[in-house]
């Protein structure tokens, strides 16, 4: 009896899954619980064990997106089942693979050359062939129509075609020869897929607006200097982006209306901060969530978010993990940008973008001007719920706990 393998559903939003590889090999007999496939979602990278036994056959290959609920392969009891459905048990690769190529028989060899891949082919007399290596021109370029035939390259084509060469200007010889572009296709699909989606679904369906403003985080960096010294002691490192992970969860339990989702009729404001964490992985954005991130000291949220990214990375988030985030942490600081406009990861209502920092000259309240730090800092909102004087209360209050970094871990 055949029995079908439909591609799983992992996640109540997914539609579609694309297949990453083939564990098992067309034709294998397989155990219920084997691991015979891995498969892609708009999240993660996923395991698949088998719920059936049998004899294996692929429908669909590595690298296919398919629907949730569509057959990817099937099994049947028996090999003579198999056989019988497969027409001998030709293995899946064989079926998707090219004909072979059957050995080349000794003829003539042939009175042209090939083409280049690209250029046209070019009919032309053994005379203009051996006129043309020798003035290191391609034929394609020689207007034809007095060889043989009336259609094949001649040599007094080839003479015609350099003398008209050397009449032409001097600058005309100076301009480089076309050369060919090549194009590479890169199949969308996949986590890419669903972020292009999702990212267009974000801004298609809600009104966002960014604001910015420039912080000096002089202190700020200094605060991280000692606690870099202190390393041995707290048992981590810190980071500048765990110091505004903890400035942003200070500033949005004093602002429920950021720390909220909406999903356009109900505005969900939450007692506690579920900080989703930008990463950026070789297969595209991943936003793992740090729960209940307002009730964790300094040193746990640094150790949550090095071990949250480690994972994105790797592709070893589990299931609820990028999941009920109620607003985004986005650090390019790395990078040489300054400012940028994030996009709103639904159903959220704001995420918080840091630039890289850079020294300008500015004023101490003494009046003494020195070199200071300064960091653009942003926040992209949806204007539907948040309105600029919300906006600019939250900036206040994040500007000041930059300013006074004494005070994210109080």
């Amino acid at each position: 009896m055949r029995i079908d393998i439909p591609m799983p559903k992992a996640g109540l939003t997914m539609v579609e899954g694309t297949i990453s590889e083939w564990k098992a090999a067309e034709g294998a007999l397989i155990q219920k619980g084997d691991a015979i496939m891995e498969y892609e979602n708009e999240k993660n990278t996923i395991e698949y064990e088998s719920v059936h036994g049998g004899y294996l056959h692929i429908l669909e290959p590595a690298g296919e997106t398919v629907e949730v609920g569509r057959p990817i392969a099937w099994v049947t009891e028996t090999k003579e089942e198999y056989d019988a459905l497969t027409g001998g048990g030709a293995p899946a690769a064989a079926e998707s693979a090219p004909a072979a190529v059957p050995a080349r028989q000794t003829a003539p060899a042939p009175a042209e050359a090939p083409a280049p891949q690209g250029r046209r082919h070019v009919r032309a007399t053994g005379l203009a062939r051996k006129m043309a290596r020798e003035a290191v021109i391609d034929l394609a370029d020689v207007p034809a129509g007095s060889g043989p035939d009336g259609r094949r390259v001649a040599a007094r084509d080839v003479t015609a075609y350099l003398e008209s060469r050397r009449a032409a200007p001097a600058a005309a010889s100076a301009v480089p020869a076309a050369v060919e572009d090549e194009v590479t296709a890169i199949p969308w699909t996949g986590v890419r897929k669903t972020i292009a989606r999702n990212m267009m679904t974000s801004l298609q369906q809600s009104a966002q607006c960014t604001a910015m403003c420039e912080v000096d985080v002089t202190e700020l960096l200094a605060l991280r200097r000692k606690l870099v010294e202190g390393e041995a002691y707290l048992g981590c490192r810190v980071t500048v982006n765990d110091l505004l992970c903890m400035a942003v969860c200070k500033v949005l339990k004093n602002h429920p209306t950021v720390n909220a989702t909406f999903d356009g009729k109900t505005l969900y404001s939450h007692k506690h901060v579920q900080l989703s964490l930008a990463v950026a992985t070789e297969g595209g954005l991943m936003v793992p969530v740090i729960k209940n991130a307002d009730t964790l000291t300094l040193t746990e949220l640094s150790l949550a978010a090095k071990d949250l990214g480690r994972r994105a990375r790797d592709k070893a988030l589990r299931n609820g993990e990028q999941s009920c985030g109620t607003c985004t942490v986005s650090n390019v600081g790395m990078f040489p940008i300054d400012m940028s406009t994030p996009i709103l990861n639904p159903p959220e209502v704001g995420i918080f973008g840091f630039g890289r920092t850079t020294r300008k000259p500015g004023y101490l309240p003494d009046g003494t001007l020195a070199p200071r730090e300064m960091m653009w800092v942003y926040l992209t909102f949806d204007h539907r719920v948040v309105d600029g004087l919300e906006a600019g209360k939250v900036f206040k209050d994040l500007q000041y706990l930059l300013e006074h970094p004494q005070l994210i871990t109080a």
